[in-house]
């Protein structure tokens, strides 16, 4: 009994032994390949064995099951990967503002080029009553259509001046960059246009057209020069450094600011001897037409940047 124990048990290691997944006695080679990935990744294919391997996601369902479920019925919604959005593209935009800037550039350059004189003498004038006087009594059809050639330059250079204001500021009319600016460019001139109607309505209603055409052409050689002035502003503003360029665009809120003020101040020596004969009329023009549309544009850009 002894001796056929012993049998027993010699045998039966030699059972166990040859289980082993590195018997050396099994003809690995002679299997399926599916069979072969199994057997190296000691995968059994029985959904009641345990792996402590955790990195390895084994599904205890039948193949079936496991098709149904990734199957998605009609009508219904399913999670989808989630896709990978690009940032915008920084460079987008920067041919056309490029093109706008050496556009404006080459039309400065050829004003100056044509009308370097006039120009100058305008410059001049902001600080000269007389060299004023002068250019306001000499002033021909050829002299007066260059004026008007700089005056509609600075529409389009203070129309892009209000373009980059708002783009670093968030603020979009949606017209794309071309359409932004010449849309800013309009509304400039519209602006402007409307005060010089209101001008000529006043000259026909009281008797001071003299007094009116005069400011009125005040008004037409201060706006040239803001429109040459903010010129280098545009391209700071534009390719400065990130930090800076608010810095800049707020310089030329300043520039415009002190033109506009020695532009009121000339107005107010124009219309000195006509303070105290009719202070009133003085009064409602300067509050309708100078204060209320800077009100105006204040309400409008504080609630803008402030949303």
């Amino acid at each position: 009994m002894k001796n056929l124990l012993f049998i027993g048990l010699f045998l039966g290691t030699l059972a166990l032994t040859a289980q082993e997944r590195n018997n050396p006695f099994e003809l690995i080679d002679r299997l399926p390949a599916s069979e072969r990935t199994q057997e190296a990744s000691g995968i059994t294919g029985n959904p009641f064995d345990i792996y402590p391997d955790a990195g390895i996601a084994i599904s205890a369902k039948p193949a079936a099951i496991r098709d149904a479920e990734r199957t998605v019925a009609p009508g219904a919604t399913r999670e989808e990967t989630p896709t990978i959005i690009s940032a915008t593209d920084p460079n987008v935009g920067k041919g056309s503002m490029l093109a706008i800037h050496i556009l404006l550039w080459v039309l400065a350059a050829s004003l100056w080029l044509l009308f370097g004189g006039l120009l100058r003498q305008c410059l001049a004038a902001t600080v000269n009553d007389g060299i004023m006087t002068q250019l306001y009594t000499r002033r021909s059809g050829g002299q007066l259509g260059a004026l008007w050639m700089c005056y509609i330059f600075f529409f389009l250079a203070g129309g892009h001046y209000i373009h980059l204001f708002a783009l670093n500021h968030d603020i979009s009319i949606g017209q794309g960059i071309w359409g932004s600016w010449l849309t800013y460019a309009l509304g400039i001139a519209a602006a402007v246009g409307l005060k010089h109607w209101v001008l000529f309505f006043y000259a026909r209603v009281f008797p001071v057209r003299k007094e009116v055409s005069r400011y009125a052409f005040v008004l037409m050689v201060f706006s040239i020069l803001a429109g040459l002035f903010i010129m280098p502003v545009n391209l700071l503003a534009s390719y400065a450094l990130p930090e800076w360029r608010m810095t800049f665009l707020y310089s030329g809120v300043i520039l415009f600011s002190l033109i506009y003020l020695l532009h009121l101040l000339r107005g107010g020596f124009i219309a000195s001897r006509l303070i105290g004969s009719r202070p009133v009329h003085i009064l409602l023009y300067i509050c309708a037409i100078e204060i209320a549309p800077l009100l105006l544009i204040y309400r409008y850009l504080s609630d803008q940047l402030v949303a």
